[in-house]
């Protein structure tokens, strides 16, 4: 009888959805990702942007410390197939690692303020660079990931900023690369240091 029910209760756990834990808001034609993303969050996303197109969303503004490599490229694609900016303001939100991939994304990419970010190691705001990780399940031991670096890579070069992966080399396994505007430009990761 145990076994039947710890098996019922298996079977119910994954029938249910993945966590999300991308959080998802919009005002006045703009729409704002915050939190850490996941699988999950491609097709939450994905819904989104179906409903949100006729409600005339024109720009994805990013605040968040990445997630999975998969997840960001998906959502980058999303994105670009939309036809929509993306944005950070690095005066007040961050888009490190992964996240970076989504920015990638935007058909024009708005990196607010970046000619105030101060390029290096030492800044807490604006895009931020690293070279991949994986993590085990309990998140207690993490090491270099090549494939999720490749795929990186590869996602920088298919949305036209190859210069982006030169940013993730300048980081060691643990810190976070950030470039100026002027960086930012040069390389094409921004097409503007002005907001939409």
């Amino acid at each position: 009888m145990r076994r039947l029910a710890a098996g019922l209760a298996a079977l119910l756990l994954s029938a249910l959805p993945a966590r999300a834990t991308l959080y998802i808001a919009e005002r006045d034609g703009a729409a704002y990702l915050s939190g850490l993303f996941e699988k999950a969050d491609v097709e939450r996303f994905a819904a989104f942007l179906a409903d949100a197109r006729g409600r005339g969303i024109r720009v994805i503004y990013l605040d968040s410390l990445g997630g999975e490599v998969a997840a960001g490229i998906a959502i980058g694609k999303l994105i670009r197939k939309a036809g929509l900016a993306t944005a950070v303001d690095a005066a007040r939100a961050r888009c490190d690692s992964a996240c970076t991939l989504i920015f990638a994304g935007g058909v024009k990419r708005h990196y607010i303020g970046g000619a105030d970010v101060f390029e290096g190691f030492s800044g807490r705001g604006g895009l931020g660079y690293h070279p991949a990780h994986s993590r085990d399940g309990a998140w207690t031991r993490a090491e270099a990931s090549a494939r999720g670096t490749a795929m990186m890579t590869a996602h920088y070069r298919a949305m036209g900023q190859p210069g982006a992966a030169e940013m993730m080399r300048r980081a060691g396994f643990s810190s976070t690369f950030r470039p100026s505007g002027a960086t930012a430009l040069a390389l094409r990761i921004a097409t503007t240091l002005e907001a939409p």
